[in-house]
């Protein structure tokens, strides 16, 4: 690594990736290559995204084929100022950020501007399993590398411990196990791509409410521990091509009954079905992750937890059709559940802080799936930039309680109106003929709303299993305007709830 205080690293452009052709991007001077993300076949580019890493001050200009006439860098409770010259535009990152930014009618462009690695490994020596160098991975994605990846993890945890390197190329892969011990490491530039064939997988589980068989990409063995994902790579699921052509549907990571397991930097794409699922895990960090997903896609949650303790995710930005971060727990004998280790466990102690989302449904949700005792979960430091809901509680599937929820400092930029059930903050505990669990003890707290959307609030309960009890909400910003009364809220209270079981403690 140099030893310039203003040190940028760009990574090579994927030849299986188009540039783009509305944008280019230079930070410092240099130039950052700029993808244009098109999963689906003939479906054009729904977004772009330009990737790299720095320290210091990293000074980024965007240039577009035309003048710029109007402009916004989001999360706009960032402050990030901004200059336009032309068909320029300017501004300065002093620290990581995850951004969105519209120009004009152009389709947004993605900025993951990542911290430094601290610790990337050697690409060859003692403990370093190289998956070309020894294993003779072909870095093309003509030749399928699944064997060869699995003999480099293979043998690292036969060592004891060692890193599985993957350098720049694209490297077509089947399902793939991670094992104890095993830090599979992905170089910038590198690529780890689904095949769209179904015959090069397992088929793990059954998605329901799609009527489509799936299967797990990168998992880890049940009962294993000390696992890490890292690197500023890419894992890619053609999930958009497999689901079309095949009716065949994939999650890019599933930690399935792991103590230990920590992803960092890594670029996770295009997944057909939920992309990021640790299920029945414990001690899982979540760091610098960035989920792009289609915004076409029905059923593609970016990340989900299912069942898991201890976990912490932060700084990430997580882009889709359907939920970007959820929390769940489901029946054992639940097809999408039928391949996790057994028994069921609760979710406890999981933390969302400093995360963006953009998506067409519920950005940040406790739910569905409530067969477990859901507890402890923390929504902190949130950015909303697009979303049909904003804050969601929603245990239905299940009779499970829910208990113990803080959302706190929550910033919602925009609701979806085009899809005419926009509210920035749902409760729900109406019985929709899968069981209902009660919701108590939730805390709402600092939340600037710049657009409310078209319906209110609801905080709705079904029944005495459903029932809903001490929510406080407190700080309330509404496009400007500080409330200070329960009224001015606007909530639609259900039949079965009523003040003081919720509250509103004004700024």
């Amino acid at each position: 690594m140099s030893a310039d205080p203003w040190w940028v690293q760009s990574y090579p452009l994927p030849p299986i990736y188009a540039t783009s052709d509305d944008f280019a991007v230079t930070v410092n001077g240099q130039e950052v290559p700029v993808t244009a993300f098109a999963p689906e076949p003939g479906s054009g580019v729904e977004y772009h995204y330009a990737h790299f890493s720095f320290r210091g001050t990293a000074t980024v200009e965007i240039t577009t084929q035309a003048p710029i006439t109007s402009q916004a860098v989001s999360p706009l409770a960032f402050e990030i100022p901004a200059q336009v010259s032309g068909n320029r535009l300017t501004f300065a990152l002093n620290r990581s950020r995850y951004l969105i930014v519209k120009i004009d009618d152009l389709k947004e462009l993605v900025i993951a501007a990542d911290p430094t690695e601290s610790d990337a490994p050697a690409a060859y020596g003692s403990g370093i399993f190289n998956v070309v160098a020894d294993f003779g991975a072909d870095p093309t994605g003509e030749d399928l590398a699944t064997k060869a990846v699995q003999a480099a993890i293979d043998a690292a945890y036969a060592a004891g411990r060692g890193v599985v390197y993957v350098p720049a190329g694209v490297f077509a892969i089947g399902s793939i196990v991670l094992r104890s011990r095993v830090h599979l490491y992905l170089a910038g530039g590198s690529v780890l791509r689904a095949t769209a064939d179904p015959a090069d997988y397992v088929m793990k589980f059954r998605h329901d409410s799609l009527s489509m068989d799936g299967t797990w990409l990168i998992s880890t063995e049940p009962g294993s521990s000390d696992i890490t994902i890292s690197g500023r790579g890419t894992i890619d699921g053609q999930g958009a091509r497999m689901r079309k052509d095949s009716s065949y549907l994939n999650h890019l990571l599933v930690p399935v009954g792991t103590r230990g397991f920590t992803v960092d930097g890594v670029i996770g794409r295009d997944s057909g079905s939920w992309a990021f699922l640790p299920s029945r895990c414990s001690d899982v960090r979540i760091t610098n992750y960035k989920g792009f997903q289609s915004q076409l896609q029905y059923e593609n949650d970016a990340l989900d937890i299912n069942e898991c303790q201890d976990v912490t995710v932060r700084h990430t930005i997580a882009i889709c059709e359907d939920d970007p971060y959820s929390t769940k727990a489901w029946a054992e004998d639940a097809n999408i559940a039928l391949s996790w280790p057994h028994p069921r466990q609760p979710v406890e102690r999981v933390l969302f802080d400093d995360v963006v989302a953009w998506t067409h449904c519920a950005a940040f949700k406790v739910g569905n799936g409530h067969y477990s005792h859901q507890r402890g979960i923390t929504y902190r430091n949130g950015y909303v930039y697009n979303a049909t809901r904003a804050i969601a509680i929603d245990p239905c599937y299940g009779t499970e309680p829910c208990t113990d929820i803080l959302y706190e400092d929550i910033d919602i930029e925009s609701l979806d109106h085009d899809r005419g059930n926009q509210n920035w903050l749902l409760i729900n505990t109406r019985e929709r003929g899968l069981g209902i669990g009660p919701v108590s003890g939730v805390r709402i707290n600092r939340i600037n709303i710049r657009d409310q959307g078209g319906l209110s609030p609801l905080v709705a309960a079904g029944t005495a299993a459903g029932a809903i009890d001490d929510v406080v909400l407190r700080n309330v910003v509404i496009e400007g305007t500080p409330l200070r009364t329960f009224d001015q809220l606007g909530i639609t209270l259900g039949p079965n709830v009523e003040e003081p079981t919720v509250e509103y403690r004004g700024c």
